[in-house]
């Protein structure tokens, strides 16, 4: 229970998006011309807020921003999804910003991806650092185990 009280943006995000999928499915072609004007402010301003509102006090002001332009361009690539083709008018022209996005994130993440990479291989690397660097408890106890595997492994190799 206390997952879904520190984790509720998830369950309400895909039950938002389930009734507008339906809706759209159910409306057909008399969708309202306002219709993508909606979306687009469920993505750049619902979903954004309520992911702040959900872990405004568990994440930092980076971690925050960077999770919230990755779920705007989900967001995008959902809306896309939901809005029927000929519907669409100013979602094709997001598609690049979208693609935008999303590189600039994978850049983020690359960076990230090593900076974690070089504290789990640095001898005497402690839970404690990963911790400090944003993984869960348990994940981080998981990268040692597995670091430490792959030492054994080149270390093999070595010899």
């Amino acid at each position: 229970m206390t997952l879904i009280r520190n984790n509720w943006f998830w369950p309400l995000m895909i039950s938002l998006w389930a009734v507008v999928w339906s809706m759209a499915n159910r409306l057909g072609a008399t969708i309202p011309a306002n219709w993508e004007y909606a979306l687009l402010f469920d993505v750049f301003i619902t979903a954004p807020f309520l992911y702040w509102l959900c872990y405004r006090t568990s994440l930092t002001n980076k971690a925050m921003l960077i999770r919230m332009i990755a779920i705007q361009c989900l967001g995008i690539w959902i809306a896309t999804k939901v809005m029927p083709l000929e519907h669409q008018r100013i979602l094709p022209e997001l598609g690049v910003l979208r693609t935008v996005g999303l590189l600039v994130l994978c850049v983020i993440e690359l960076r990230l991806m090593i900076a974690v990479l070089r504290t789990v291989f640095r001898k005497g690397a402690t839970q404690q650092d990963l911790v400090e660097q944003g993984a869960p408890e348990f994940i981080a106890k998981l990268m040692l185990l597995e670091a430490r595997f792959w030492r054994w492994v080149f270390g093999i190799f070595k010899r």
